[in-house]
């Protein structure tokens, strides 16, 4: 019998520290993990996917679209590996507080979002907006650090 620890093999790539992998780098990995037998991806992106309103996420960074977020997904799906965003939501987000657009409206200090603003939490929705039409997984691993 299985035990809940051993339930899902799952890895987490990050996708926000020095490169953005392309569409057919992460299927290729895709490929791999599922002959190995793991039934998850977690894309770790702090803002290195697209946000309709918000054109400093991913800003000179790069970033996926909702398109090559969705066919990674479909991609993934495919082999029996369910694919999880990994976002930041108040903290660690130090790459767009760079730009004067958020250090003005968000920032409390440094990657630290402003926890009493209500212009923090519309960004938080946007933020949730964008993996809602991009991932078939109702599950997001948020961090907060």
């Amino acid at each position: 019998m299985k035990t809940p620890l051993f339930d899902r093999l799952s890895v987490m790539l990050d996708c926000s520290r020095g490169a953005v992998y392309t569409v057919p780098t992460v299927c290729r990995l895709i490929d791999l993990l599922a002959s190995m037998g793991y039934s998850e991806l977690q894309l770790y992106t702090e803002d290195t996917y697209e946000i309709e309103e918000e054109p400093y996420f991913g800003h000179m960074r790069g970033r996926y679209t909702r398109e090559e977020l969705r066919e990674i997904d479909a991609y993934a799906a495919s082999h029996g590996i369910e694919l999880v965003p990994c976002i930041q939501t108040l903290g660690h987000l130090g790459s767009i507080m760079y730009w004067k657009h958020f250090s003005g409206r968000v920032q409390d200090c440094g990657g630290t979002m402003l926890a009493d603003s209500e212009e923090t939490y519309a960004l938080i929705d946007r933020m949730f907006g964008a993996l809602e039409g991009s991932f078939r997984s109702r599950r997001v691993n948020i961090g907060m650090d």
